[in-house]
């Protein structure tokens, strides 16, 4: 499969609205929650300047997905991954995809390594960045969807 990680700029803020607001559904921000998926924070990636850096995953000519490694605009010096692939394409593989990408886009920046944290309730996600060389560095008990739940937070060294 082709997919193609385009890093977000002031031009690409229709099609980034656009992927945010199809995927404002449970599918989503049950598990991806840094931040409203809305116009408002559509423009606020796509238009402000920024250390963090956002991406577009697209399939084809079709936007697929999101990705982001954040931090940097607070001061951190390891980036954190998130991501999001639209509801409509789960099942195929492009998680995957993406994160093998985003990791690239790390290295690129000189990333030594980078982190994220996934919901123990999210076992497909978690195996994928097993799979991919995260290691667990930490569990924190929480509440997630009213129920109790573990954040863990994993890092992968780049280098």
């Amino acid at each position: 499969m082709n997919i193609r990680l385009k890093r977000i700029q002031p031009d690409d803020l229709n099609i980034l609205a656009s992927l945010f607001v199809q995927n404002d559904v449970s599918a989503i921000t049950d598990t991806f929650n840094p931040f409203p998926l809305n116009a408002e924070t559509a423009q606020w990636i796509a238009c402000e300047a920024r250390l963090d850096r956002f991406y577009i995953a697209f399939l084809e000519n079709t936007a697929v997905g999101f990705s982001m490694l954040r931090g940097w605009d607070e001061g951190y010096n390891v980036p954190s991954f998130g991501i999001f692939i639209d509801f409509r394409f789960h099942g195929r593989g492009l998680g995957s995809l993406v994160l093998e990408q985003t990791i690239e886009e790390a290295r690129k920046a000189g990333c030594e390594k980078m982190r994220l944290s996934v919901y123990a309730n999210n076992p497909a996600a978690l195996a994928m960045y097993i799979h991919k060389g995260f290691i667990e560095t930490e569990r924190v008990d929480t509440m997630h969807l009213g129920h109790p739940d573990q954040k863990i937070i994993m890092i992968k060294g780049l280098t």
